[in-house]
């Protein structure tokens, strides 16, 4: 899972980060070969950021009610468009969750962002995926590094 239940919304959110994508319109482009960036205009990511802010922000009473295990990897590192004490606090909105359902669990806690954690801790992805198919009754899966 790679969302706490919060996100920037509301007008100063969604102006923040236009403006956010606005600045980086000159780097898109060269980002794109690399796999960094959508064949999409800045204006368009940031409308795609908006919304995944929004669905993000909205999370908390779906993720309270799932009944199927849930195992997270919690990226502790920054984040482009946020400060160290932001990034804090969207992780800190999920304690609630975790605290009322005991079928979301974290699993890790890495030192990526999550832009970079399934190239750089995807050991740990992979072991929470083998622990949510435990949780489910599925036989142990091999690991292949």
């Amino acid at each position: 899972m790679d969302a706490a239940p919060c996100g920037l919304t509301g007008e100063d959110g969604r102006e923040r980060i236009r403006h956010l994508f606005r600045r980086m319109r000159l780097f898109l482009p060269l980002a794109r070969p690399l796999g960094l960036a959508g064949r999409m205009t800045a204006d368009e990511h940031a409308e795609v950021n908006i919304e995944a802010n929004e669905i993000a922000a909205a999370s908390a009473p779906v993720l309270e009610r799932l009944t199927c295990p849930v195992r997270c990897v919690l990226a502790t590192g920054g984040n482009l468009g946020a400060s160290h004490d932001e990034m804090e606090g969207a992780r800190a909105a999920l304690d609630p969750v975790l605290a009322r359902n005991p079928n979301v669990r974290v699993s890790a806690r890495v030192a990526s962002n999550h832009s970079h954690i399934l190239r750089k801790d995807f050991r740990a992805v992979a072991e929470a995926v083998r622990e949510t198919a435990a949780a489910q009754g599925f036989p142990a899966l091999p690991f292949r590094s």
